[in-house]
C-alpha cells in the first residue's frame, strides 16, 4: 500500500441493521491499515445495536458516519455519501465501495486503483456481467485481465471520481433493486468504460440476494419489477422494454414453482402497476410485506 496516495481514494460504505458483520468488517478495515482520504459510513437507520458498533469504532478508525432519517435503500444510502463528498472542498480521485455483507481483503485498493489507473476504464469491479435481449452472462476473466461488460456489482468496485461530476449519483427514490443497473446504463451511455477483473481480493457474501423461494426474495421481486418500469420509462429503446418483457415473463414463470406462488405472483403484478403510476420510494415494507401508503 506504500506506493498509494491517500489523497487518491475515499471509501463508501452502506449498513443496515447488520451489526455483527459491521464489525467484522470494520475489524478488517482496522487490521487492513488502509491510507484513505475518506471513509464515509452511511446507516440507513438501523434499528439494531449499529449505531453502538460504530461508536465503539470510531476510536479505532477515521470515519464519518451519516445517520439517515429513515431506511431509504442501498441508491439513496450511495447518493446521500456522494452528496457529502462532493460537499467537500478536496475530492478524491476514486472511490471505493464497499457492502456490508462482503469482507474486504487488504490488497483490495491497491489492485483496484493500479489496474484503473493504467488502463481507459472508469468503473471497475470484481462482478460483472454482459446483457443480450432477455439474458446476462457473468463474466469472470482470468487473473491480471480486464474485460468489458456492460453492467457491474457496486460491491468491492473501484470508481473515477469524474463519473460523479458527469453522470451524476444513483437515483435516490428507488428505494432497492435496478439502481446500480440503471447507474451502469447511464456510464456505458456517456461514453465510459465498465470492467470486471478476477476477484481474489474481496469475499463476497449475496446475504441479501434473496435467491430462490425466500422471504427476501419476495419483497425484492415487487421492487425489482417496479423499479425495471422504472428504468424503461427513463431510457425507453425497444430493446429495453423488449428486455424487460422477456425478464418479466421468465420470472413469473420461475414463480409457478414456489409454495406461495400467488402472493409472490401478485407482488410482481403490483410492482408492475406501481411502476406504471409512477408510485417511487419506500412503497412495501420488507418486513409486514404490507403496503405503506
Amino acid at each position: 500500500m506504500n506506493n498509494l496516495n491517500k489523497s487518491k481514494f475515499a471509501i463508501l460504505l452502506v449498513t443496515y441493521n447488520r451489526e455483527e458483520l459491521l464489525s467484522q468488517i470494520l475489524d478488517a478495515i482496522c487490521i487492513n491499515q488502509w491510507d484513505y482520504q475518506s471513509f464515509i459510513v452511511i446507516d440507513n437507520c438501523s434499528e439494531d445495536g449499529t449505531p453502538d458498533i460504530l461508536k465503539t469504532y470510531s476510536n479505532q478508525l477515521s470515519f464519518t458516519n451519516l445517520r439517515a432519517s429513515e431506511n431509504l435503500g442501498h441508491g439513496a444510502g450511495l447518493a446521500l455519501g456522494l452528496e457529502y463528498l462532493s460537499s467537500l472542498k478536496q475530492k478524491p480521485e476514486y472511490l471505493i465501495f464497499l457492502e456490508d455483507d462482503s469482507i474486504p481483503q487488504r490488497e483490495l485498493p491497491e489492485i483496484l486503483i493500479s489496474q484503473i489507473s493504467s488502463s481507459d476504464f472508469s468503473l471497475l469491479a470484481p462482478l460483472g456481467s454482459i446483457k443480450t435481449l432477455g439474458k446476462r452472462t457473468l463474466i469472470f476473466p482470468p487473473h491480471g485481465e480486464i474485460k468489458e461488460v456492460d453492467f457491474a456489482v457496486f460491491d468491492g468496485a473501484v470508481m473515477k471520481w469524474e463519473l460523479v461530476s458527469k453522470v451524476g449519483i444513483p437515483v435516490p427514490d428507488w428505494f432497492m433493486m435496478v439502481d446500480d443497473y440503471e447507474y451502469c446504463y447511464r456510464v456505458k451511455k456517456a461514453g465510459f468504460k465498465i470492467g470486471v477483473v478476477h476477484n481474489d481480493f474481496h469475499q463476497i457474501l449475496h446475504l441479501g440476494a434473496g435467491s430462490g423461494f425466500s422471504r427476501s426474495s419476495l419483497w425484492r421481486g415487487y421492487y425489482q419489477e417496479r423499479n425495471y418500469v422504472f428504468f424503461v420509462k427513463k431510457h425507453f429503446t425497444l430493446f429495453n422494454f423488449t428486455d424487460f418483457v422477456i425478464f418479466f415473463g421468465k420470472r413469473v414463470f420461475g414463480s409457478l414453482a414456489a409454495p406461495d406462488r400467488s402472493q409472490r405472483i401478485k407482488l410482481k403484478f403490483i410492482g408492475l402497476w406501481h411502476g406504471l403510476i409512477n408510485k417511487k420510494g419506500r412503497t412495501l415494507d420488507p418486513k409486514t410485506l404490507q403496503f405503506i401508503s
